[in-house]
C-alpha cells in the first residue's frame, strides 16, 4: 500500500510512504516500488526496499506438519521454537488432536530455545487440526501449529483418484491403474472388488517383482453420455483385516 503527494511545488519536497505486508515472511524480504511524474528528466523512478524481519518467536522448519504413509513407518516430527530478543518460557500445550498425535515439549536453551515433538497415534485414515504452543511472550503468547495426516494401514493404494475415459482433444481413450501393495511385505490375497461393472472393468493382477497387485481400470464408454463425467468407486477389500475396505475415487469422463 502506498500514501503520497500528489502536487510538489517547485523546488519543494514530497513524502511517499510505502507499507508492506509482511505476515508470514521471516529473514531477508525484498521489495520495489515505481513512481511514475510529469519530470521530463525523470518521468520514472525506481525505488527498491529490503528488510530483515525478525519474528518474535521462531518457527522453523515451518509451522505445518504433516504425517503422510503407513502408521508403521511415519516418523516423529519437530517443530523449534525460539524468542528473538525477550526471554520465553513455554506455559502449555493444547492439543486438539489428542486421539491422533502426541505431543511433549524439550528445552533445547531456558527462555529461549524449545523442541516441540510431534508422533501421530493413529492407525489409518485421515485427520487434520491445530496444535496452540501457549507462551509467556508479552507480543507472542500463542504459537500455531497446523497438522494434518495421511495415514494408511498395513495395506496401501496408489493413486486413490483415477480418471479415465475419453478426454476432448484426446484421441487415445485414457485408461488408469491402480497399485495395490502391503508396506511391510507380506503376501495378502485381494478378496473382493466392489465397482459399477457398469460404467467399469477392473482387471487385477499380480505385480511383478513385489509383493502386490495390479489394478487396471478401463471405462465403458457407451453407458455414458458424450460430454458427461461421472464419479464412482472402486472398494478393494483384502484378507489383510478384511474390515477395512480400500477406496479408490474414479471419474469417468466422456468428452
Amino acid at each position: 500500500m502506498a500514501r503520497f503527494d500528489r502536487l510538489i511545488p517547485p523546488g519543494g519536497e514530497g513524502k511517499i510512504t510505502l507499507m508492506i505486508n509482511l505476515t508470514g515472511h521471516r529473514g531477508k524480504v525484498t521489495k520495489s516500488a515505481t513512481v511514475y511524474c510529469n519530470d521530463p528528466q525523470n518521468p520514472r523512478v525506481a525505488l527498491a526496499l529490503s528488510v530483515k524481519v525478525v519474528p518474535f518467536i521462531d518457527v522453523r522448519p515451518w509451522d505445518t506438519v504433516v504425517f503422510r504413509g503407513s502408521a508403521a513407518q511415519i516418523k516423529p516430527q519437530e517443530v523449534e521454537l525460539e524468542s528473538s530478543k525477550v526471554p520465553m518460557q513455554i506455559v502449555r500445550v493444547e492439543n486438539g488432536l489428542e486421539k491422533e498425535v502426541r505431543t511433549r515439549v524439550e528445552t533445547l536453551a531456558n527462555g529461549k530455545r524449545y523442541r516441540v515433538v510431534l508422533e501421530n497415534l493413529a492407525e489409518q485414515g485421515s485427520y487434520s487440526g491445530y496444535v496452540r504452543v501457549i507462551t509467556d511472550h508479552p507480543q507472542k503468547p500463542e504459537v500455531l501449529l497446523s497438522v494434518r495426516g495421511m495415514v494408511e494401514g498395513p495395506i496401501g493404494i496408489r493413486p486413490t483418484s483415477l480418471l479415465v475415459g475419453k478426454i476432448k482433444g484426446n484421441p487415445e481413450i485414457r485408461v488408469g491403474r491402480v497399485l495395490v501393495v502391503h508396506h511391510g511385505g507380506a503376501a495378502f490375497r485381494i478378496t473382493r472388488l466392489d465397482y459399477d461393472a457398469q460404467l467399469l472393468e477392473v482387471t487385477a493382477k499380480p505385480q511383478e517383482g513385489l509383493t502386490g497387485y495390479v489394478l487396471d481400470v478401463a471405462a465403458k464408454l457407451d453407458t455414458v453420455a458424450l460430454g458427461t463425467q461421472k464419479r464412482t468407486p472402486l472398494k478393494i477389500e483384502t484378507d489383510i483385516r478384511p474390515e477395512d475396505r480400500l477406496e479408490v475415487q474414479i471419474f469417468v469422463v466422456h468428452q
